[in-house]
């Protein structure tokens, strides 16, 4: 794998993905599935380094930049000694979202190819839809273009179904155009053991190398899929979800009746081979 991080910077408006030696972070042990590799992130959320306004240089700017609506940056907090991601009832969009790329693009945390995991908990409650995920930077610069063609990937490290408390959906799309034109939502629900508690502390991995990916429970391999060609072209940085979205509708309120929902996450950790 090579050892790739990148960051932006704007020049004479236009904005160019520039890559970058990954700095060596401190020596968290690697789960054997990472085994060789170095930590190039880590997070435990002691504090919470978030952009008040999704911009400047921080490890966290809130909301997607293709969403045009925000919540409140009270929905994202770490008093506990962690990170917790709520969705409110009444918050004006049906997400709350973190991610490593600043809403004005200048600003990135991204990767191409490592260990992603994050330690997780989440109720398993209607309605809610959790997400730990990744996209590409070069989708969001417009820098996808091959040959006339938008491409880009989606990595779908982990989402949850407050209806499905004992599935783990693992997913990769290629989308084409700004449509979902390839994935395995055919075969993207994977059982966990029967006695798990998602309302407890989990690990969710990802092993990506090149041409391949393989999901993770705590420390257990779930399933493994073959990459679509575009993946090995871009760099993608990290997202953390807590949305709204009964039966897989985005911000169906079908049967909800909770009025706060949050994601909860201990740290979130990156490996690369050295």
């Amino acid at each position: 794998m090579q050892l790739r991080s990148i960051f932006l910077v704007a020049v004479t408006g236009a904005v160019f993905a520039i890559p970058q030696p990954s700095p060596r972070v401190t020596s968290s042990q690697a789960p054997e599935q990472a085994t060789g590799d170095h930590l190039v992130f880590e997070d435990n959320f002691h504090p919470l380094d978030l952009s008040d306004d999704g911009r400047g240089n921080h490890k966290w700017y809130s909301g997607v930049w293709f969403r045009h609506q925000f919540p409140p940056n009270s929905n994202i907090e770490a008093s506990r000694g962690y990170l917790s991601i709520h969705w409110t009832r009444g918050q004006g969009t049906p997400e709350t979202s973190i991610t490593t790329l600043s809403r004005d693009l200048l600003h990135v945390r991204a990767w191409r190819y490592g260990y992603f995991e994050a330690r997780m908990k989440w109720r398993p409650v209607r309605g809610s839809w959790p997400a730990f995920w990744m996209i590409p930077v070069q989708d969001a610069n417009r820098s996808n273009v091959y040959d006339g063609v938008r491409e880009s990937g989606e990595i779908d490290i982990f989402e949850g179904q407050g209806a499905g408390a004992h599935d783990y959906y693992a997913t990769i799309h290629e989308w084409v155009n700004n449509k979902d034109v390839h994935s395995n939502g055919d075969n993207n629900r994977f059982p966990v053991p029967p006695k798990t508690d998602y309302a407890q502390w989990h690990n969710y991995g990802l092993l990506w190398i090149p041409g391949k990916v393989t999901w993770y429970f705590d420390d257990k391999a779930i399933h493994s899929e073959a990459t679509y060609g575009v993946f090995d072209r871009q760099e993608y940085y990290l997202v953390l979800t807590e949305q709204v979205g009964s039966d897989w509708k985005y911000g169906s309120m079908e049967g909800v009746n909770e009025n706060d929902m949050s994601l909860d996450v201990q740290w979130v950790r990156v490996w690369q081979a050295r």
